[in-house]
């Protein structure tokens, strides 16, 4: 009897355990309708400035003592099926420009208080090891956010005044070009 027990146990506990195993199957597949959907991505850019009639964006250079850089941000925006990707993607940015370093890229002054409370210069050390090297003038890589945004930072310096920037966005073989006129 105790083996007929045991045996009407493990008939119910299957039977309870594929249930749920069928019940879970179901309702997993019918949470998302979008499910069943391709992909279909779009891309679209704004390079938020004002425009030619041609159609390039006008950026005005404005470098300070502290950088040659003139600094802007590019926007946006990569859609799946007219949503926000889930999980968010990578896009790839490059730009028609680099730059090249000079021979002192930095100069470090360590500095102390003095024991009557003023600033003194203690040593200089000038930073030349990257000399020659090329700088892009724009990030690489950028991930798309809420409602699909994507962002990137493009940095032209002075001596592309007058030149047409072009910044291309891909995604898998999606691709968009901007140009920016540099003043």
């Amino acid at each position: 009897m105790k083996q007929f027990n045991s045996i009407n146990f493990l008939l119910k506990f299957a039977l309870v355990f594929y249930s749920l195993m069928l019940l879970g199957t179901l309702t997993s597949c019918t949470d998302d309708p979008l499910s069943d959907l391709p992909d279909y991505y779009t891309l679209e850019l704004d390079g938020r400035l004002d425009t030619t009639n041609e159609g390039l964006y006008k950026l005005n250079l404005v470098s300070t003592n502290n950088s040659e850089q003139t600094i802007h941000r590019v926007t946006g925006q990569l859609l799946n099926n007219g949503e926000e990707p889930y999980p968010p993607q990578y896009v790839d940015w490059e730009s028609s420009h680099v730059w090249q370093l000079s021979d002192t890229t930095h100069v470090i002054i360590r500095r102390t208080i003095n024991v009557l409370g003023e600033w003194v210069n203690i040593d200089t050390t000038y930073v030349t090891q990257f000399q020659g090297n090329m700088v892009p003038t724009i990030n690489p890589t950028s991930v798309s956010g809420t409602n699909g945004e994507i962002n990137t930072i493009i940095a032209p310096i002075e001596e592309m005044r007058g030149d047409t920037l072009t910044v291309r966005c891909t995604f898998r073989d999606l691709e968009q070009t901007i140009q920016f006129i540099l003043e």
